[in-house]
């Protein structure tokens, strides 16, 4: 009895600590972008600790989809949305969804990417509606392929006028030429979750040959 109790208090607090210490989408995207008329999808999850004040973890899945148009080689549309999964109950709840828009500001094959972007949704990672920036870095070298994601986001809930600052990084691994896995860590303090996403889709940039 006392045992179905504990249970049903854990069940009933879930929902609570969403709230108070919030959740978290993973930023899976980088600088480089999806050549324009292509589509790629980005699937994966994210684990983090959404009980963050506690003495006890309580550790949540994020499984999350990323849908990605290429309205030209350097304009794209993104979608995100995604679920939790406290792993006490494996009882799911939806995160929310946002889009966003994403420009290429430079891109060169051989030394580094970087784009800039901006977008909206409604999560429980803003508190309701929310906007946010973006401003993604790569490095194209082939020994040394990381990315890195900022992200200050304006909840529009609760009038604060605050800005959270949300920032992602990690490898991103060609496996073949129309798939790559990223491996990140993403970062809004007090929140950290730990991300992997394979990405469907994404072909790899055109390297001009040398001349001769």
């Amino acid at each position: 009895m006392r045992k179905a109790i504990r249970w049903i208090l854990c069940v009933g607090l879930i929902p609570v600590a969403l709230l108070l210490s919030g959740c978290l989408f993973n930023i899976f995207q980088t600088a480089r972008l999806v050549r324009g008329g292509g589509v790629s999808l980005a699937v994966g999850t994210g684990l983090l600790n959404i009980a963050i004040d506690e003495e006890t973890p309580l550790w949540a899945l994020t499984p999350q989809a990323r849908l990605t148009f290429g309205l030209s080689d350097g304009v794209n549309l993104g979608f995100q949305t995604g679920a939790m999964l406290p792993v006490t109950t494996w009882t799911p709840g939806w995160m929310g969804a946002s889009g966003d828009v994403k420009i290429s500001i430079f891109d060169d094959p051989k030394s580094f990417s970087l784009a800039l972007g901006v977008g909206a949704g409604s999560s429980i990672e803003l508190l309701g509606w929310g906007l946010f920036g973006e401003i993604l870095i790569d490095s194209n070298l082939r020994v040394f392929p990381i990315f890195i994601a900022y992200q200050p986001t304006i909840p529009l809930g609760g009038g604060t006028g605050a800005v959270w600052h949300h920032v992602a990084a990690g490898l991103k691994l060609r496996l073949s030429q129309r798939v790559r896995l990223l491996l990140q860590v993403d970062l809004r303090a007090p929140l950290i979750s730990f991300g992997f996403a394979f990405e469907f889709g994404h072909r790899p940039p055109v390297r001009n040959p040398a001349p001769a």
